[in-house]
């Protein structure tokens, strides 16, 4: 009877440190893979970034959509879209702000949601990133340019 209580606490202790293992290695893991994708869509962002700035050098108004881009040779087709995502494309906005002066300032934000390039990975977590970005005011994942 002893020895089938010792290993019943054996068991309990190694379910416990087992549980312990993994609520610590799982934010690690999560962070280690978002750090990872980030730096993959922030390289794409930064490609469709300077398409942006020569297609604005040339027409004086930055493209309305990622297409316009892919049509004028700027932007290779498969670029549009956010990777890890299931075949999302990057939101795209443009503006045209007028300064004080009169001056047309054309402006550009491109960007991808949490949601889209961290898909596949742990829901609970992309959701509180989502949480506290919209809490604080910024963007819900990472972006170039803005207004």
């Amino acid at each position: 009877m002893k020895h089938r209580l010792n290993y019943l606490l054996v068991g309990c202790v190694l379910v416990l440190a087992v549980a312990c293992f993994l609520s610590v290695s799982r934010p690690l893991t999560f962070e280690r893979q978002r750090a990872e994708r980030e730096k993959v869509v922030m390289e794409r962002l930064h490609i469709i970034g300077q398409a942006q700035e020569t297609y604005c050098r040339q027409h004086g108004h930055y493209a309305e959509s990622l297409d316009t881009l892919v049509r004028n040779g700027l932007l290779a087709d498969s670029l549009q879209f956010v990777p890890y995502s299931d075949h999302e494309r990057f939101s795209l906005r443009t503006t045209v702000e007028i300064t004080p002066s009169g001056r047309s300032l054309p402006q550009m934000e491109c960007g991808a949601h949490y949601r889209q390039y961290l898909h596949g990975l742990d829901k609970a977590a992309i959701g509180s990133l989502t949480e506290k970005a919209e809490q604080t005011g910024d963007y819900p994942g990472v972006k170039v340019g803005g207004f």
